[in-house]
C-alpha cells in the first residue's frame, strides 16, 4: 500500500473508532523532575545528559511547584549502567506526592522486578521506551542488552500498573531500525496508549550532525501504527525536531490518524481547522 492510500485508511480507522477530533496537549500542569539531577551514567548518543538539564532536581520540586497550578509530575532521571532509572531511591518523596493527590507518570527503564513491584504501587502510568534492534541499543545506550530485556521489563511493568510504550522513530542516527517490529509486537496485545517521538539531532551528542528520519518514513510508521493498533490512542510526543520539520510533521500526523499532538505547531492548528477536525486542548503530559 502506498503512503497516500495508507493515510486515507489510517484516517478512516481513527474517525471510526475515535471520532473526528484531535487533542492538542500543552503540559503546563505537569512538572518534569529528575531523580538524578543532571547526572547519567550512559552518555547516550542521542542525549548525552542534555535533556536532564531541563528538568527540576527532585530535591527542589517544592520550591519549583510553589505558586503553580500543577496536577501531575513526570518522574525521570539519568540511567545506571544497567539501563534503569533509579527513581525507587526516592520512594518516600514519591509516596508523599501520591499522598498529596498528584498523578504520577514515570520513566523506569530496565528496572529490576523487585524495584518495579515496589515503585509501581504509587505510579499511575509508566512511559516505557521500547527498543528492539540490538545494534541500536549498543550504539545509542552503550549497554549490552537486547529486545528480550525490554520485553521482560515492559511485561513486568504492565502487570503492576498501566504502561504507555514509547517508540523513538529514527533512534539509530535517523535510521528506521526495529520500529515496525515493535508495532507488530504491540499489535498482539494492544496497549491503551502509545507515544511516538522522533530523533532530535542534539548539540554536543554523537548524533549532532545526523539528519532526522525523512517525513515520509515517519508518516508511514504512524499510519502503520494506526492500522495495526486501531483502538489504541496514538500520541505524537514533545520530543521531536523543531522548525520547518515540525510544521510539516505535525500536519502529516493529523492525516495519519493520531489522537494527540503535544505542543503542536501553529500550522497543525490551522490544518485541523482546514480539515474541519474538532480540537480539544489538554494541560498535562501526553499519557495522563
Amino acid at each position: 500500500m502506498d503512503l497516500t492510500s495508507k493515510m486515507k485508511r489510517a484516517m478512516e480507522i481513527k474517525n471510526s473508532n475515535f471520532g473526528n477530533k484531535i487533542e492538542f496537549a500543552y503540559p503546563n500542569e505537569t512538572l518534569a523532575i529528575s531523580t538524578t539531577s543532571d547526572s547519567c551514567n550512559l552518555s547516550c548518543a542521542h542525549c548525552n545528559g542534555h535533556y536532564l538539564k531541563n528538568m527540576t532536581p527532585i530535591q527542589d520540586y517544592k520550591s519549583k511547584a510553589k505558586g503553580r497550578n500543577l496536577s501531575s509530575f513526570l518522574l525521570s532521571g539519568g540511567c545506571s549502567f544497567e539501563g534503569d532509572i533509579p527513581i525507587n531511591r526516592h520512594i518516600d518523596t514519591i509516596k508523599q506526592l501520591k499522598k498529596e493527590g498528584y498523578k504520577l507518570n514515570a520513566h523506569l527503564g530496565l528496572m529490576s522486578k523487585e524495584a518495579i513491584e515496589t515503585v509501581c504501587q504509587y505510579i499511575d502510568i509508566v512511559s516505557f521506551d521500547l527498543v528492539f534492534d540490538k545494534d541500536t541499543i549498543r550504539e545509542v545506550y552503550k549497554i549490552n542488552k537486547d529486545k528480550e530485556d525490554y520485553i521482560k521489563a515492559y511485561e513486568l511493568i504492565k502487570q503492576n500498573t498501566e504502561v504507555a510504550p514509547h517508540i523513538c522513530i529514527g533512534l539509530k542516527g535517523g535510521q528506521i531500525k526495529g520500529e515496525y517490529e515493535i508495532i507488530n509486537y504491540l499489535s498482539e496485545n494492544p496497549p491503551k496508549k502509545v507515544t511516538f517521538i522522533v530523533l532530535i539531532p542534539t548539540k554536543n551528542t554523537e548524533y549532532e550532525k545526523v539528519s532526522p528520519p525523512s517525513l515520509g518514513k515517519v508518516a508511514d510508521l504512524l499510519c502503520e501504527a494506526r492500522i495495526s493498533l486501531p483502538n489504541t490512542e496514538i500520541n505524537l510526543g514533545c520530543m521531536r525536531p523543531r522548525g520547518q520539520y515540525r510544521k510539516e510533521l505535525d500536519e502529516l500526523a493529523l492525516m495519519c490518524g493520531v489522537n494527540k499532538i503535544v505542543l503542536p505547531s501553529k500550522s497543525a492548528k490551522n490544518k485541523a481547522i482546514e480539515m474541519n477536525i474538532n480540537t480539544v486542548e489538554t494541560k498535562e503530559c501526553c499519557v495522563l
